[in-house]
């Protein structure tokens, strides 16, 4: 861990930091005038001060627009290109898949699967069915789309066969939808 040692040093850190999180342009201005999502990166960026080899992230865009949920996501990858470790919780399935390296699926607290996303997929099945009744949707995963289409062609509802995604293999695995 680097310790900056005079006010010169810290300066030029903090400068680069702002920049780094795009705040630069709002350096003196009040924090509470800030979005939900300039705290978010000013947070980051407070973290990153002392330029930490691996960054704890919990649920870091929950509640922000789409927006700013991209930009939150380029930042963690530039953080993680830079070499950073970044661990991230979230809820958010198209997270994980978009950010993730390897995916931890937990339930009741105990991780149930470890993996890359595209190895939790190739695992659990590549492609999925996906079928409403009444008002509720449902999904199975198969290992290939022949699979998938023998199993469409026995059913009397509408059915999409897609590539199966993260999500799909969450449902699969943990037996229910996101925050159920």
């Amino acid at each position: 861990m680097h310790h900056i040692t005079n006010k010169k040093e810290c300066a030029e850190r903090i400068a680069d930091i702002l920049d780094f999180v795009e705040l630069s342009d709002r350096a003196n201005d009040i924090c509470r005038t800030y979005s939900g999502g300039m705290k978010r990166r000013l947070m980051i960026g407070m973290a990153l001060v002392h330029k930490p080899k691996i960054l704890f992230l919990d649920e870091p865009t929950v509640g922000l627009d789409p927006q700013v949920r991209r930009k939150m996501w380029d930042l963690i990858r530039t953080m993680n290109a830079n070499g950073m470790t970044v661990l991230l919780t979230t809820h958010y399935i198209e997270e994980a898949e978009q950010l993730c390296d390897r995916v931890g699926i937990m339930e009741h607290g105990k991780l149930i699967a470890l993996e890359t996303p595209k190895g939790l997929i190739d695992k659990v099945g590549k492609v999925a069915v996906e079928w409403m009744t009444d008002e509720n949707s449902h999904s199975k995963v198969f290992a290939t789309r022949e699979e998938a289409m023998v199993f469409a062609a026995t059913m009397s509802e509408n059915a999409t066969i897609r590539a199966a995604n993260l999500e799909d293999v969450f449902i699969e695995l943990t037996g229910r939808k996101v925050n159920e």
